[in-house]
């Protein structure tokens, strides 16, 4: 059946932080923690501070993800937006709407924390060099490739979540 998107989603998770602890350990003291037009840095931060800026996000982000169908459980249906949601979230259909969510959810969190790791591996590069600049060519390619798989996602999400042909009858 292919890949196992909730272990990729997990591994890709842990990869996330070893290269935030690998960071902390390779960069200097000092690091830039943004970067302007052109790749230029324009501010700094103490380098356990961005570690832990970082760890956060990643955090946040695995948490988001892999949570986000528990919340779906316990929110009212007057705050969940989702195509069709009046046939999706009867209590007839929840378990198929949440069994057809999840790896739809891990796909989505997988490719930001793919996100998250090739900018962190940017950010390590570029404190690492002298001058300390971005690659703002390979930054500006991977959120571009990122945003087009938004657009995909949602329209594979849209497309999941129609009514089926016999209910529609």
């Amino acid at each position: 059946k292919g890949l196992d998107m909730r272990i990729v989603f997990i591994i890709s998770f842990i990869v996330n932080m070893i290269l935030v602890a690998v960071g902390l350990v390779l960069c200097p003291g000092k690091v830039a923690i943004h970067f302007g037009i052109g790749g230029e840095p324009d501010s700094w931060a103490w380098a356990g501070v961005n570690a832990l800026i970082m760890s956060g996000v990643n955090i946040l982000i695995f948490v988001s993800f892999f949570f986000a169908i528990y919340l779906v459980r316990i929110t009212p249906s007057r705050w969940i937006n989702m195509p069709n949601k009046e046939y999706w979230l009867r209590p007839e259909n929840r378990d198929k709407m949440e069994s057809k969510l999840k790896p739809h959810l891990w796909r989505f969190g997988t490719l930001t924390l793919i996100l998250l790791f090739i900018v962190n591996s940017l950010a390590i590069q570029a404190n690492l060099s002298e001058p300390v600049r971005l690659r703002e060519d390979i930054f500006l390619y991977s959120l571009g490739l990122y945003i087009a798989y938004v657009i995909y996602w949602c329209v594979k999400i849209m497309m999941a979540f129609r009514v089926p042909k016999e209910e529609l009858r």
